[in-house]
C-alpha cells in the first residue's frame, strides 16, 4: 500500500507528483481551501516502501485507484505533474470513473522517442551502479529557473528535499515505466472528462507547446500559462498556480 497525505475537506483531489520527486513537491497546494488533498508517494518515493519489481504506468494507476478505494472516494480531481500526468493519463483509460476532472501540469501526452528511450536506460544503469544522485543532479536545474534556483529559498529546499526521498528501485522502476509509456493522445480525444492543462511559461522538458496540443485534443479542454515558471509551475509560482486551479474547479461546480 502507498502512503498518502490526506487532509483539508471538501471535493477531493489527487495530486500525482512527478519524477524523482515525492508528495513533498505538492505542500504549497494543501493551502487551497475547500478541498480534500489526496498526496500520495508512488512506489519507491517519499515515504512508500520501494516496488517489488518492475512497475508501468497502469501499475501506478492501480495504486492510486486502490489508494483512493481505501479512502472512502468513488471521484476526484485527478492533478499529475510530469510523470504524475502519465499516470493520470492510465487511471483515464483504466479507472475513468473515478476522475472528475483531470489536471494535468508540465507534461506531454506523447511517449518517449528512441533517443530518450535509450537515454533512460542508460540513466537507470547509471543509478543502479552509482545511486540516485546522478539523477537528481540532471533533473534539478530544469525544475526550476535559474533565477529562482539562485534565490536558494523555500522552493529550491522543497525541491530538493522531494528528490532526496527517492530510492534506487523507485528511479529504475519509474524510468523504465516511462520509456513503455503509451501515446496517450486517444486518451484525450475519446475522453469527455474536463481538462485544465497548466505549464510554466520556461519549461524545458514540456513546453507550452505539449499543453497547448493536450488542451486541443480535449472535448473540454482549457490551457493556462505560468508566467517565469519552468517544470514544477505548482512549487515556482504557487500563488498563481493556485488561484488558477480554484478558478477552474469554480467553474465546473
Amino acid at each position: 500500500m502507498i502512503k498518502a497525505i490526506d487532509t483539508g475537506s471538501g471535493p477531493a483531489i489527487v495530486w500525482i507528483h512527478g519524477f524523482p520527486l515525492s508528495s513533498a513537491s505538492f505542500e504549497p497546494q494543501l493551502s487551497i481551501p475547500g478541498a480534500r488533498h489526496i498526496v500520495p508517494d508512488l512506489p519507491g518515493f517519499g515515504a512508500s516502501d520501494p516496488p517489488s519489481g518492475a512497475m508501468s504506468m497502469d501499475d501506478y494507476a492501480d495504486a492510486i485507484a486502490g489508494s483512493m478505494q481505501s479512502l472512502g472516494i468513488a471521484s476526484a480531481t485527478l492533478a499529475g505533474v510530469s510523470m504524475g500526468g502519465y499516470i493520470v493519463f492510465a487511471m483515464m483509460r483504466r479507472h475513468p470513473s473515478l476522475a472528475s476532472s483531470v489536471i494535468l501540469i508540465d507534461t506531454k501526452e506523447s511517449p518517449d522517442s528512441p533517443d530518450a528511450r535509450e537515454g533512460r536506460a542508460k540513466t537507470a544503469e547509471a543509478v543502479s551502479r552509482d545511486g540516485v544522485d546522478s539523477v537528481i543532479s540532471a533533473m534539478y536545474p530544469k525544475m526550476l529557473t535559474p533565477e529562482t534556483i539562485a534565490l536558494a529559498d523555500w522552493r529550491a529546499e522543497t525541491v530538493m528535499r522531494a528528490m532526496r526521498s527517492a530510492s534506487v528501485p523507485g528511479v529504475t522502476a519509474a524510468l523504465a515505466a516511462m520509456a513503455s509509456r503509451p501515446d496517450s493522445a486517444e486518451t484525450i480525444r475519446n475522453s469527455a472528462i474536463p481538462l485544465l492543462a497548466v505549464v510554466g511559461d520556461q519549461d524545458a522538458i514540456t513546453p507550452p507547446a505539449d499543453s497547448e496540443r493536450m488542451a486541443s485534443l480535449a472535448a473540454d479542454g482549457t490551457l493556462a500559462v505560468i508566467s517565469d515558471a519552468a517544470h514544477l509551475s505548482n512549487v515556482e509560482r504557487p500563488a498563481e498556480f493556485n488561484r488558477t486551479v480554484q478558478a477552474y474547479l469554480a467553474r465546473l461546480r
